[in-house]
């Protein structure tokens, strides 16, 4: 059979994955709790998963537009290679590489079954996370992208380490209520046509989009923008690494002044590397990332559903 190969940007791809992903509603189940997850060393989230009824660990990452799952594990938990490939989205990791795309016959998140639907093929076998309840390491099996966020109305409680996922009733009732009993700032959201989730920030007196992504371990700012910015930046022993990249050196730099929505947060610690330009569409040039530092610290609520960042 002739392979076919799909040229497609996130917008495509999250609109092909939203469409493709098939709920089965008697099967659905969800607590009000909603899903525990686990906290890495590495601030990553990861949520326990079945796919095809494997076991598995699923990093939670709103800097990824496309749920993926690590090619060499794809023979071992089932999946069917569709025999076609979707243009991975140039994003902060992933870097405009044409992967291939699977089949998957029955996702559960926790208790919350998601039906079946395309993933993307990555290989993601250099990647694991140390969790901090029990010091177990556990392996990156895949990512719980955007597009089943989007799909599924997401909200996640960085800080109580749980995710809300809607498939019959809105299980994130209580918790929304809640932080706007408690008076949590809030800031829109925009999901860019290219699947970036982005909020508008201000930095030195610019204007700049930040990346919402919780599966960056710390909030970072480019090179450039430190440079455009005069933030003074220190050499530091961390690097960090995206997936389809290399190791990059980061520093520390200490912000004059930063605001995310309407609030000023003042002088505020950063990490400082070299990014890409990132997306072409989002409103503003593009300033960096607001990570898991951040998020965990003022109590982050993430609310894909109505496009909302709450936090204190």
């Amino acid at each position: 059979m002739e392979r076919v190969l799909l040229l497609l940007g996130r917008t495509a791809f999250l609109g092909f994955a939203a469409f493709l992903w098939v709920v089965c509603p008697a099967c659905a189940s969800e607590t009000r709790a909603g899903i525990a997850l686990s906290r890495s060393t590495g601030n990553h989230l990861f949520a326990p998963v079945r796919i095809n009824e494997k076991p598995a660990w699923f990093a939670v990452d709103t800097g990824a537009a496309l749920t993926i799952v690590d090619s060499s594990k794809a023979k071992a938990l089932g999946l069917q290679y569709q025999g076609t490939e979707v243009q991975v989205p140039r994003q902060i990791e992933v870097n405009n590489r044409v992967v291939p795309v699977a089949h998957v016959d029955a996702l559960e998140v926790g208790s919350t079954n998601l039906g079946s639907g395309p993933v993307a093929l990555i290989d993601l076998k250099d990647f694991r996370g140390r969790l901090r309840e029990t010091g177990h390491y556990v392996p990156m099996d895949g990512i719980i992208g955007l597009d089943i966020m989007q799909r599924y109305g997401a909200v996640i409680d960085c800080a109580n380490q749980r995710i809300y996922l809607q498939t019959q009733d809105d299980p994130s009732r209580d918790l929304l209520s809640y932080v706007h009993a408690r008076h949590f700032k809030s800031v829109p959201l925009r999901i860019a046509r290219s699947g970036a989730l982005e909020v508008e920030t201000v930095l030195g007196g610019n204007r700049y989009s930040f990346v919402v992504d919780t599966g960056g371990f710390a909030t970072l700012i480019s090179a450039k923008v430190a440079a455009q910015n005069g933030v003074p930046v220190l050499g530091t022993t961390v690097n960090a690494r995206g997936i389809h990249s290399k190791e990059k050196p980061v520093g520390l730099g200490l912000t004059p002044m930063l605001q995310i929505g309407s609030y000023r947060l003042g002088p505020t610690l950063v990490g400082v590397t070299a990014l890409p330009e990132g997306p072409e569409d989002l409103r503003y040039p593009f300033g960096g990332l607001i990570g898991a530092d951040f998020l965990f610290n003022r109590h982050g609520v993430i609310d894909i559903k109505n496009q909302r960042l709450y936090f204190r």
